[in-house]
């Protein structure tokens, strides 16, 4: 396991690719549970257990199929267990990182409290996971990193999209 988190250490840092690492199904299932309880701690953060439950469903769902949608129409199909480990394994480092920041950000809100350095120090870290989701995507559609990062912000769009339609004031 510790390969595997050197690996996601290197791409969150975009100096390794997916591809660099041997398909593995054992390593898709870890990261991609791990990446499920990092979703529903920062979940839980503003929600209820059936709302928190709900939306990791939603958001491991939709990162199943978007990932494997992309692949599908792009001919890569192969790539999908390299680029879904990549993609879970790094969400989760990423949510690990900002879970601190979501947990202070809740707690200001409920104190009435002044947030707006949290809320830069939030989007920027927003701006690190789409900058990685652009380098994974880059790598397993073999193309630039512009296409990578409008596949990664379409990817980060529908999120929120479908999470706001789904789960109005879900976080308060």
């Amino acid at each position: 396991m510790l390969k595997w988190l050197e690996s996601w250490f290197g791409q969150l840092l975009l100096r390794r690719a997916p591809q660099d690492d041997p398909w593995s199904v054992p390593a898709l299932t870890g990261a991609f549970l791990l990446y499920a309880i990092v979703d529903l701690l920062q979940a839980l953060a503003g929600s209820s257990w059936s709302v928190a439950s709900a939306m990791t469903l939603l958001d491991c769902l939709l990162l199943v199929l978007y990932g494997g949608l992309v692949l599908v129409i792009a001919g890569k199909k192969g790539r999908y267990v390299q680029t879904l480990t990549a993609l879970s394994g790094t969400g989760a480092l990423l949510g690990i990182l900002g879970l601190p920041l979501l947990l202070l950000a809740a707690s200001a809100h409920q104190g009435g409290e002044p947030a707006g350095v949290l809320v830069i120090g939030w989007l920027l870290l927003l701006v690190w996971s789409i900058s990685v989701q652009a380098h994974i995507f880059r790598h397993a559609l073999s193309t630039s990193f512009g296409v990578g990062l409008v596949v990664a912000g379409l990817h980060v769009v529908v999120a929120i999209t479908l999470l706001e339609y789904l789960f109005p004031r879900a976080g308060g």
